[in-house]
């Protein structure tokens, strides 16, 4: 019984892994919400991003790099595909990039511009796209490829 019980726990753990991190997550109002509370009063860094962006694999190798240094980035993925077929391909590319520990989520299927409007009613797609949160939870948009010592003040790596 004993060891039907620590069985049972392991899965438990496994299974919640695996929701918490590491798995991507569609992207929804709820969940920009539940990261507002998740970090509220905290400076975080929210980074969109596509598989069709040479950009943002050079921004996504720059986390990758800054993330060896701090493993609990206060970073958010969101990648902007809104079809079916390239939610595998995104969560590979995470993977490869190291970053399956970060929170990542990605757009819902033809929910892309109900996406963007969610997140901000003034952006209209253009990658990479980041946002700067800080304490008060106000967004800053960035769109382009960050410098790395830009990414390295605000996220406090130095």
């Amino acid at each position: 019984m004993k060891n039907i019980a620590y069985s049972f726990l392991i899965l438990l753990l496994i299974l919640f892994s695996r929701e918490s991190i590491g798995e991507s997550q569609p992207f929804d109002s709820q969940k920009l919400n539940q990261l507002k509370q998740d970090h509220k009063g905290q400076q975080w860094l929210l980074i969109l991003w596509s598989i069709d962006c040479p950009p943002c694999f050079k921004e996504l190798a720059l986390i990758q790099k800054l993330s060896k240094e701090k493993a609990s980035l206060p970073v958010v993925l969101i990648n902007t595909d809104d079809n079916n077929e390239s939610i595998q391909l995104s969560t590979k590319i995470i993977a490869d990039h190291q970053l399956s520990h970060l929170s990542n989520y990605y757009f819902v299927e033809d929910q892309a511009d109900r996406s963007r409007y969610i997140i901000d009613k003034n952006w209209y797609g253009e990658l990479p796209r980041s946002y700067f949160v800080n304490q008060q939870g106000k967004f800053h948009g960035k769109s382009g490829l960050i410098k790395e010592s830009l990414l390295r003040d605000w996220l406090k790596l130095h």
